[in-house]
């Protein structure tokens, strides 16, 4: 009897997919595994200073305390984001991600993404998935670091993308740690530059705080975009395909309160920082409407390489993208149940 292989039993390209090359999952990256080795040399260190008999009243667990928040200094001052997500951690990212999974399945109804060109996506050596709206949540980008969806994982895999986050994330202890191991890396523009250049692809919401904090509840869905060229400029510098990814349903979960809109818009224009205070039904806050979510992503939109982009050659491909990205929503709003929604770009 001829011993079977696995992959006759169990296909990968049963979708017609690649399954990805992941890599090996260390529980620490090298970079890692370095900060460890200085963390636990600092609070050694400290631990050693604390016995020097001045400390002698300083009680034993503010001891402990002052040791493990100096130990977390090299963590925090590394400036990770601002690299190629040297300190991603497959390891460590698959509870993340589990945990963030089953609290999405529990609280919202995300139904099965929808790929128009799911070979030719696959085929891509890098690009930038450009996700709408941003929503109060930003939920639509969270299901693309999770690798929620399997069918869009292993058409983009999420190992070898980094999403693009607000920096003020990373000055929140904990929450920075679990970013740099999902591979998150700061938006900025040179951060950009590095990850392209290293061959990364990755996923961004254009329409960023100022989007989320005109996220309305309603049969007008309005996205931030008009002006926002700058994820066209670097697809364009490094030659990437950039991939319309629209989700129907993330504005429809809240309505957000009008309260301070003036003082609130103020603050996201100064310090980047959106306050949103979204009303659920009964105008309970933070409760979401029972919108059901599907995300759609569409063929990708190859972008020519030029190094130093003019303003007129990344208007006229903005111009491209706002048109794929308006196809896109006409052609599946009314099949994700939201054929009553008109789609604004402000």
């Amino acid at each position: 009897v001829r011993a079977c292989p696995l992959g006759a039993l169990f296909p990968a390209s049963r979708q017609g997919l690649s399954p990805p090359a992941r890599p090996p999952a260390r529980v620490l990256s090298p970079m890692g595994q370095s900060l460890l080795l200085r963390s636990a040399g600092v609070a050694t260190v400290t631990a050693a200073i604390l016995q020097a008999p001045w400390f002698g009243s300083l009680p034993s667990r503010s001891k402990a305390l002052l040791c493990l928040l100096l130990a977390y200094l090299p963590s925090y001052l590394d400036r990770s984001e601002f690299k190629t997500a040297p300190r991603r951690s497959q390891a460590m990212a698959r509870p993340v991600r589990a945990c963030f999974r089953a609290f999405v399945q529990r609280v919202f109804t995300v139904e099965k993404t929808v790929l128009e060109a799911a070979d030719k996506l696959a085929s891509c050596k890098q690009c930038i998935l450009a996700i709408h709206p941003h929503g109060v949540l930003s939920l639509d980008h969270l299901l693309t670091v999770i690798a929620f969806d399997s069918d869009l994982d292993r058409a983009a895999p999420q190992c070898r993308r980094s999403a693009l986050s607000a920096g003020v994330l990373f000055k929140l202890p904990v929450l920075r740690e679990v970013l740099l191991w999902t591979g998150c890396v700061d938006a900025g523009g040179k951060t950009v530059d590095a990850c392209l250049k290293a061959g990364l692809s990755l996923s961004v919401v254009p329409g960023g705080e100022r989007e989320q904090l005109l996220a309305q509840r309603g049969p007008l869905e309005c996205i931030v975009l008009k002006k926002r060229k700058g994820f066209v400029k670097y697809a364009l510098r490094h030659g990437v395909a950039l991939v319309p990814v629209y989700c129907f349903g993330e504005a429809q979960l809240y309505h957000q309160s009008q309260f301070l809109m003036q003082f609130r818009s103020w603050v996201q224009r100064t310090i980047g920082i959106a306050l949103v205070l979204p009303l659920g039904p009964g105008g309970l806050p933070g409760i979401p409407f029972p919108s059901p979510l599907r995300m759609v992503v569409g063929a990708p939109l190859e972008m020519p390489r030029i190094e130093q982009p003019t303003e007129a050659q990344i208007s006229e491909h903005h111009a491209r993208y706002m048109a794929e990205l308006e196809g896109l929503f006409k052609r599946h709003n009314t099949a994700a149940g939201y054929g009553h929604v008109q789609l604004q770009m402000v």
